[in-house]
């Protein structure tokens, strides 16, 4: 079971608690707000009133030893970078912050943040994904150079193997699965005779370039 510390309880830190709890993660929260952590308590492993500007109650309360630690403190830039240091001098195995732009983001990093997060601009760009790419489901940025997307197979791809499509050789990309939601099920690496079927989700790994490529033919 992962332990995930969450730091700072928002709208955004309470959403994300309760999603990992229902995820069967062992959460700590963490806030000064009493009667934020109240609303939590049974929401999740453990909730506790603290400072955790205060070093000595993070490593008493075990943040250390944590597989994640998220940061979340609202409009409190400073208070935000003093924490990610401070975890960052724990050695704190993944931290992740919630940034309010893009400077405050290029502070995190550099004073230790693995990760940081802009929901705002996060949300923007998914929007804008979604209308001008419909068909593309979701999509998953695994570095700067490759990711994986979910494409609703086209309709000339109805009833065509994966073989006869050629994906791989016409645009460069591999498909990893295959997602049939109407039966809830995952075809996970599925065969070059797999036959595919107007309910099915395409899902899609590249590089970036190629992923453009694919999402052009899909558009039509």
């Amino acid at each position: 079971m992962k332990k995930v510390v969450l730091i700072g309880v928002g709208k955004f830190g309470a959403i994300l608690a309760r999603a990992l709890s229902e995820k069967e993660c062992d959460v700590l929260v963490l806030d000064s707000d009493k009667e934020k952590i109240d609303e939590l308590k049974d929401k999740v492993s453990q909730a506790v009133v603290a400072d955790a500007m205060d070093k000595d109650v993070l490593v008493k309360l075990g943040v250390p030893e944590a597989d994640f630690v998220v940061v979340s403190l609202g409009d409190r830039i400073d208070a935000s970078v003093l924490l990610t240091l401070y975890l960052h001098e724990l050695e704190v195995k993944r931290i992740i912050v919630k940034a309010q732009n893009e400077d405050h983001a290029k502070v995190l990093k550099v004073v230790g943040a693995h990760e940081v997060l802009i929901p705002e601009k996060d949300e923007a760009l998914r929007l804008a994904n979604s209308i001008l790419t419909p068909n593309i489901l979701e999509s998953l940025q695994l570095s700067d150079e490759y990711g994986i997307i979910e494409v609703v197979a086209p309709e000339d791809y109805f009833f065509k193997t994966l073989r006869e499509l050629e994906i791989r050789k016409k645009y460069g990309v591999h498909v990893l699965g295959i997602h049939k939601p109407l039966e809830g099920a995952l075809n996970v690496v599925p065969p070059p005779d797999y036959e595919i079927r107007p309910d099915d989700i395409l899902i899609v790994i590249g590089d970036n370039k190629n992923l453009e490529k694919f999402k052009k033919k899909t558009q039509g």
